[in-house]
């Protein structure tokens, strides 16, 4: 019998109190699950739901998205949280919180089957004990399984591998008429390459069976220093051309008044770096697991000084390799610290765009597809530096469009429907 808070019936605006499914999970409406429910990471948007789900399985989610169809409100899927321009919030409708799907499953040598609320950092946790690892991560190990899928998933190791949405081998998907389907590439494939990258409009991912490869025990992280924008660009793209490391990726740092570019080249080997035009370089042997959570000793300080909880206004777009150089730097002459904000950083990476398979994640119509992140934070109660803010990310997006690039993990109509 479902756990509901009061009464198993839903009070909705114009129509009354609704008898809800039998749920396994629970349903909440209380003060509390309301509150966390109406803001994600980004901490600039605010809708409030009408109530809060807890599934305790995927037949559970396929309810709620039918229950939320025959009564005309909209149901979304919430992973962690970490969106941050409210793909993952609703004004009027149920938000199911999937973090109570956070199973990950027994696996075999190349495989690892995984409910869509579940962490990154949990699948690392089970793969790495027995040698495996996901072909391509995100930086930060915190997101949820089924938001890095829905939006696509990129990461140091996409030269090589494309998104994370082109290595799992078959879905479990909530379709927007309440049906639970297994779609794979040769089994409802037209839903499954639907799906991947298109933030829920197609569906919700409820499980996912993740594709493996042999993890090392230890890398070499090359940081290389570039003070030319150019140089540095040039460097990544033969870098990436060549496969010479396993993972590259880049930021880009304000430093003393200027902008200087980090490329991070990291492998079990030491492949030779002397043809490269960095400024400075800097060769650090490190355990993988501590690479791959690389991110945490960060957020540790970002938490310590409070803006880990401030608004986070980011704009993540993918640019043409053609007129990437000309558009960062037209950005880079514009962006200022206060326009980036206190703990706001930039990442900066480029990969082969036909890496990535799978046909609606987002990238580039451009042999490279280069990543542009801006990452900002917002002076908390500063609603001017916010407008600013949102306007400049606004301008981004419209000038990867233009383009011919995209915009990456950003709300795409109304009826967005998961988020990370």
């Amino acid at each position: 019998m479902a756990h509901h808070d009061f009464e198993p019936r839903l009070a909705i605006p114009g129509r009354g109190a609704v008898a809800l499914p039998e749920l396994a999970g629970t349903l909440s409406v209380r003060e509390r699950d309301l509150a966390d429910a109406e803001r994600d990471f980004g901490g600039h948007v605010h809708r409030r739901p009408l109530a809060v789900a807890f599934p305790a399985t995927a037949v559970d989610v396929a309810a709620l998205v039918r229950f939320g169809r025959a009564h005309g409100i909209p149901v979304v899927a919430r992973g962690a949280g970490h969106s941050v321009d409210g793909q993952a919030l609703t004004g009027a409708g149920i938000v199911i919180d999937m973090s109570t799907l956070g199973g990950v499953r027994p696996f075999g040598p190349d495989r690892i089957s995984v409910d869509a609320g579940a962490r990154w950092r949990a699948v690392v946790d089970a793969t790495l004990r027995a040698g495996t690892v996901p072909p391509v991560l995100p930086d930060y190990l915190d997101l949820s399984v089924g938001g890095l899928l829905s939006t696509g998933g990129f990461g140091g190791a996409s030269h090589r591998y494309g998104s994370q949405a082109d290595n799992v081998h078959d879905l479990d998907v909530v379709t927007p008429d309440g049906e639970l389907v297994t779609c794979s590439p040769t089994g409802n494939a037209a839903l499954f390459d639907a799906v991947r990258g298109t933030q829920g409009r197609h569906g919700i991912i409820t499980r996912a069976t993740v594709a493996l490869t042999r993890a090392p025990a230890k890398v070499r992280r090359h940081r290389l220093t570039y003070h030319d924008l150019g140089a540095y660009l040039g460097d990544q793209r033969r870098l990436v051309d060549e496969l010479r490391f396993d993972h590259v990726d880049g930021q880009a740092q304000y430093v003393d008044g200027h902008w200087r570019f980090v490329l991070e080249a990291v492998s079990t080997q030491s492949p030779p770096i002397g043809d490269l035009r960095h400024d400075s370089a800097e060769i650090v042997e490190a355990a993988y697991r501590d690479f791959l959570d690389r991110i945490q000793p960060i957020e540790a300080r970002l938490r310590s000084t409070g803006s880990w909880y401030h608004p986070h206004p980011r704009a993540n777009v993918l640019l043409p390799g053609k007129h990437a150089e000309a558009v960062l730097a037209a950005a880079f002459s514009e962006l200022t610290p206060d326009m980036l904000g206190v703990g706001g950083s930039v990442l900066l990476y480029l990969f082969p765009t036909a890496r990535v398979a799978a046909p609606q994640v987002p990238a580039a119509r451009d042999p490279y597809t280069v990543l542009f992140g801006v990452q900002r934070t917002a002076p908390p109660g500063d609603s001017v530096t916010l407008h600013r803010m949102r306007e400049a990310n606004a301008a981004l997006h419209a000038t990867a469009r233009r383009l011919g690039g995209a915009s990456y993990a950003y709300p795409l109509d109304a009826t967005d429907a998961q988020a990370a």
